[in-house]
């Protein structure tokens, strides 16, 4: 027994009376937990043999406590509850997709250990120039998740404070749209006194390289046993610093670091060990409105991929002379849109291309469109607008639409930044303000996210895709895994929706209805909660606008809806859900390839 648990990263113990009264459990389980092993808790049984709900007690509740259990109580959906178990271990192994937003801590309950006293030096190294960019106060919590702002560019660098505790790993990621695509894995092994260092691509870790004997660079912080990282990103590697000091070993850029979108620092042992970030400030500043100043010749860096949906915007005041531009590019060379104003030949040509070779394969000279431009507005003042539709762009000129289609030369998501040009030597500026699409916060599912509390007349959207192929997919609105004000299980196995709350650990009477074929059959859906002064109110549409209702629902309170404080999701296979948008407006999107 002792061997096999020294032998585990993991230890998952099935919850039953009868477990809790076995000595040879308790001293199992209690012996992983002395030594670190992570605890992975399923719910085994519903009742107990006096009929009441059974919940964890004693000592197993004490090891227990605070932990998402993994329901198991009874075979219906097995393969689904399998699934569910094998996620969260997954997960606990970074193997995982990490959801961005505020995420339930898992406490391990681990015991710290103290470090023995390290040895000062007065000399280090010096990292540079001291970076500008967002502080953020990091929350204390074993898996952390912090999106940046924009994609980093050579000379940007990440900056991390932490307190060293002596034990298990600890690591700084940078991350694409989830972990199957880390950029940068930086692992901190204080027990094997050594840095790994790796990424991993479509789910596969790569080549290590280790970086040997740097425990002491941690434990010479300024202040007692503080320490501070620095991540700098160069042309063509990362170069590390911790408290000032560069490591021996460099990083090389694998993956294209435009790519990374998340910081994930995780801790193993849940000793709070990460306390401050810093990221890069965004080049271009938005306000509430998405908007900016234009800075002539400035790249304008798209802060996420544009999508189906997203818009560009760009205002300004004609004046006569040399031509000037709008462009929406990928890299150096490639236009998706070429918007170019020539005054002299009272035309305006739209064009695109591939390395700089012009014409491009649009080559329009419009001309009607130059005089709204140009004349539309007694003042001068101009409105450009790109809308980006399924298979091209819609544009307009002071909000007349151009007659002409403007096909996609390449992929709408490849489109890097947005440039404003006016000829070589031209001290004046028509270009006066630009509005780029607002940064989208990164949605998975398998995710926890938290809210302040819902009021009467709150709507939450839900969207997904409605998944045939699959047994349930599920969402839950909550206050902790024993009171779940609102459960919602999408069928189609059943080809029923079932809804249901739990009260300290007992589930109620299900709500069912059958899913109607318009509903099975729609593809995308849109599923609206309405918080009512008795009951949550749910209609499932195919449409955002919620016109076209495909079936309503209403679930009683049950529990105190305004205690509810989480949103869970529990996808199957991972790819059912995609938006969530909370009635605050903070929304999540997800993309499903």
């Amino acid at each position: 027994m002792a061997t096999g648990v020294e032998g585990s990263a993991i230890v998952c113990c099935f919850m039953t009376q009868k477990y809790e009264r076995s000595k040879n459990c308790s001293a199992e389980l209690n012996y992983a937990n002395d030594r670190g092993t992570t605890i992975v808790p399923c719910m085994a049984q519903n009742r107990t043999e006096e009929g009441n709900p059974y919940r964890a007690s004693g000592w197993l509740g004490i090891l227990t406590a605070g932990k998402l259990w993994i329901d198991f109580k009874s075979d219906e959906q097995l393969e689904m509850r399998i699934t569910q178990l094998l996620t969260e271990c997954c997960s606990r192994l970074c193997k995982s997709e990490t959801p961005v937003g505020k995420m339930v801590t898992l406490k391990s309950g681990m015991t710290k250990k103290k470090a023995p006293a390290p040895k000062k030096k007065k000399q280090r190294a010096v990292a540079g120039k001291m970076a500008t960019g967002t502080v953020i106060d990091l929350p204390d919590e074993n898996s952390i998740t912090i999106p940046l702002n924009q994609p980093l560019e050579p000379g940007d660098q990440i900056e991390v404070w932490g307190f060293y505790e002596y034990g298990e790993k600890f690591n700084f990621n940078l991350v694409g749209d989830s972990l199957n695509e880390v950029l940068i894995h930086f692992d901190i092994r204080p027990t094997q006194n050594v840095v790994v260092m790796n990424n991993k691509e479509n789910g596969c870790w790569q080549t290590e390289i280790r970086d040997s004997r740097v425990v002491r660079k941690f434990e010479r912080g300024e202040y007692d046993e503080n320490f501070h990282l620095v991540v700098k990103y160069e042309e063509d590697k990362l170069v590390f610093f911790i408290n000032g000091e560069q490591l021996r070993k460099t990083f090389p850029i694998r993956i294209p670091m435009r790519e990374g979108k998340n910081v994930v620092l995780r801790d193993q042992e849940d000793l709070g060990r990460w306390k401050k970030l810093k990221i890069p400030e965004p080049r271009v500043t938005q306000e509430s409105k998405g908007t900016s100043s234009v800075k002539l010749g400035e790249e304008m860096i798209l802060e996420q991929a544009l999508t189906v949906g997203d818009c560009i915007e760009v205002w300004g005041k004609y004046q006569e002379g040399d031509k000037y531009s709008f462009n929406i590019m990928r890299g150096k060379g490639d236009y998706l849109l070429h918007f170019d104003i020539r005054p002299q030949s009272g035309t305006i040509c739209l064009d695109s291309t591939l390395d700089t070779a012009w014409p491009g394969s649009l080559n329009l000279h419009l001309s009607e469109e130059f005089q709204k431009l140009a004349h539309g507005n007694s003042n001068g003042d101009f409105h450009i607008k790109a809308e980006f539709t399924e298979d091209n762009i819609d544009l307009y000129v002071n909000d007349m639409k151009v007659g002409e289609r403007i096909p996609y030369v390449f992929d709408l998501s490849a489109a890097t930044h947005v440039i404003c040009f006016v000829p070589p030597g031209s001290n004046k500026n028509p270009w006066k303000k630009i509005s780029l699409p607002k940064p989208r916060q990164l949605f998975q599912s398998f995710g926890t996210y938290e809210f302040e509390s819902f009021s009467i007349g709150d709507v939450v959207n839900f969207t997904g895709h409605f998944r045939k192929d699959v047994d349930a997919f599920a969402l839950n609105i909550m206050q902790d895994t024993s009171n779940i004000q609102l459960h919602v299980s999408i069928r189609p196995a059943e080809g029923v929706v079932v809804l249901n709350s739990m009260v300290t650990g007992g589930w109620g009477k299900e709500i069912r209805a059958a899913i109607p074929q318009s509903l099975a059959s729609c593809g995308l859906f849109d599923l609206f909660v309405l918080v009512g002064e008795k009951t949550f109110g749910l209609e499932f549409s195919k449409d955002e606008e919620n016109e076209n209702v495909l079936l309503e629902m209403k679930m009683p309170h049950r529990a105190d809806f305004t205690k509810a404080k989480f949103i869970s999701f529990r996808d199957v296979k991972d790819n059912v859900w995609t938006e969530l948008n909370m009635p605050d407006g903070t929304s999540y999107y997800r993309e499903i390839s």
